[in-house]
């Protein structure tokens, strides 16, 4: 260690590539970030226009948000090997890292008490408008400068929400990683789980959407001749058989409603290319299969019970430090309010940014792919997503000209090839573990960060972080993709790599979930509370390692899983 290197700054180090995942970085300078490849957002590869999209509005639009809250903080997006790599540096020279922290803790304490506030009153209102412009634009009727200058508007659109994501959601995480440490330190004898659970049973967006969906589910029950077409019918021809009655007609008119309340949206928050419900039922329909099925409860019944879990631990918190400073008992009172309020805008920030954004900047691109294959450009309306956005905007500035039908079919058979092989988790270069702070601390539970576990235990445990109480055995199925989760049945655990809202509607069918990233502030954790059902997260490898059939044991407190 240098003069200069502290036990809190080691040494930088390059990180070795495996051989199996050679990397030649575009930019040289690459290779001095700490990428790490995200699974918790991006699991499989990646399209081409995605990655672009990614590094060149998302990234920079999220460290506007950074900025926003004097957060000294840079995002940075590369697409290696076809996989979605994410680093977050320092934004100032680490001689000044002290006087940002101060700088940091200041814009964090005062954003603490607004956040919701803000969210409700003042950028929800400006991305409501933004959408509304979106669905207002003719696509199709433009013509080609009017499109070029509608893309123009929707990056910069995009650009801005990122920026609004993360003045949210910083503390949105930081609340309720807060709260988890002022109650370890106010009550004794804390669970692991227990401050988790005065956040929880609040409404928000994915658990609507789930209630929705199960409503759906019912009108299809009324009719014998439904039920049927659902249970023998494969789900791509659903649709043609229903309209052969007037209940089949009337449930389609209830999935069309449906997914103009709740389609626009896919499986993940990064991929543009797969297509939105709206445009392929199929999830829609295989979850209602699901329910039938299954015979699955009404999911607010379960939401009552977490409502009163949630009012009694409350109340049993108060009586509990009572005895201590009024101070003390007010910030208790200023962390729950912000604990609760980020679990609700967690969910509902994805469905107006992640998952809505995502389908607009998406119908933009479809255009853009109906036009230069109309031209002879491209081979097919979806090879758009093969392209980046600077060749889609060049062709379109020049008419429309140019061919890139191999370089679509390469690219394609690219991602296919990488498919096979696992991304190397880390690449770039090590700087050592980040300082702790509330921001650190908070990002950990959400990513799932820490020390590495211990992986000399038994062969057939697999360890993680406790995300929701409660201990199932059940049979594992592996789902990686949600168009396959009309294999889930009720009962089974849900193992996968990672789960967003669209996932959500699995929850009142899965027996637990088990997912290999994220931790207890993830989206998977904290549905799997409002459902009440155990979840182990962060178990590195366990799509790897657990053989779809597999008997398995979740213990949710303990954060393990066991291969019966």
């Amino acid at each position: 260690m240098t003069d200069s290197q502290t036990a809190e700054h080691p040494e930088p180090r390059p990180i070795p590539a495996p051989d199996n995942f050679p990397i030649e970085w575009d930019n040289p300078e690459d290779s001095h970030l700490p990428l790490n490849q995200d699974r918790q957002h991006a699991p499989t590869p990646l399209t081409p226009l995605s990655g672009w999209l990614a590094q060149h509005h998302w990234a920079p639009g999220s460290s506007v948000g950074f900025a926003a809250l004097d957060q000294p903080l840079m995002m940075h997006i590369r697409r290696i090997n076809t996989y979605y790599y994410l680093a977050v540096t320092p934004s100032v020279p680490m001689e000044q890292m002290a006087e940002a922290g101060k700088k940091a803790e200041a814009g964090l304490k005062a954003a603490l008490p607004v956040f919701a506030d803000r969210w409700d009153n003042e950028w929800l209102p400006e991305i409501r408008s933004c959408h509304d412009r979106w669905n207002a634009f003719d696509l199709p009727a433009a013509s080609d400068s009017e499109l070029l200058e509608h893309l123009t508007w929707t990056l910069d659109t995009f650009e801005r929400f990122w920026d609004i994501h993360f003045e949210v959601m910083i503390p949105a995480l930081v609340g309720p990683s807060m709260l988890l440490d002022l109650y370890s330190d106010l009550i004794e004898d804390a669970g692991p789980m227990d401050a988790y659970k005065l956040t929880q049973g609040f409404d928000n967006t994915s658990l609507r959407a789930g209630e929705d969906l199960w409503k759906l589910s019912q009108t299809a029950a009324d009719s014998d001749g439904v039920k049927s077409i659902l249970a023998s019918t494969p789900t791509g021809d659903v649709m043609s058989a229903l309209e052969k009655s007037e209940d089949g007609k009337k449930l389609i008119a209830g999935i069309n409603s449906y997914a103009q309340a709740w389609g626009f949206r896919s499986d993940t928050v990064i991929e543009i290319g797969d297509p939105s419900w709206v445009e392929d039922p199929s999830i829609v329909i295989d979850t209602v299969k699901a329910y039938l099925r299954d015979g699955s409860e009404d999911p607010r019944k379960n939401w009552n019970e977490i409502v009163a879990e949630r009012e009694r631990i409350v109340s049993e918190t108060r009586e509990k430090i009572s005895g201590y400073p009024e101070p003390v008992k007010q910030q208790f009172n200023g962390m729950l309010h912000a604990g609760q309020q980020g679990h609700r805008i967690q969910e509902d920030h994805s469905w107006w940014i992640d998952q809505q954004a995502n389908h607009q900047v998406r119908k933009v691109f479809l255009e853009f792919g109906n036009r230069l294959a109309s031209a002879g450009v491209i081979s097919e309306r979806d090879d758009v997503f093969m392209l980046t956005g600077d060749e889609i905007i060049e062709s379109a500035k020049s008419g429309f000209t140019g061919d890139f039908k191999s370089a679509a079919s390469e690219r394609r058979a690219e991602m296919e090839k990488w498919a096979e092989i696992p991304a190397a988790p880390h690449i770039g270069t090590d700087y050592g573990p980040p300082p702790d702070n509330p921001v650190s601390r908070a990002l950990g539970r959400f990513f799932g960060w820490g020390p590495p576990r211990d992986s000399d235990g038994p062969s057939d445990l697999i360890s993680g972080t406790p995300g929701s109480s409660g201990k199932v055995t059940g049979t594992a199925r592996v789902i990686i993709k949600l168009s396959d989760a009309g294999r889930l049945n009720k009962g089974d655990i849900l193992v996968t790599a990672t789960t967003s809202p669209p996932w959500t509607p699995l929850f009142a069918t899965a027996g637990g979930i088990v997912t290999d990233t994220g931790g207890a502030l993830s989206h998977c954790a904290i549905v799997a509370r409002e459902y009440g059902i155990p979840a182990t997260v962060g178990a590195a490898g366990a799509t790897f390692a657990i053989k779809d059939g597999d008997r398995i044991e979740v213990d949710g407190d303990a954060g393990t899983v066991r291969i019966l």
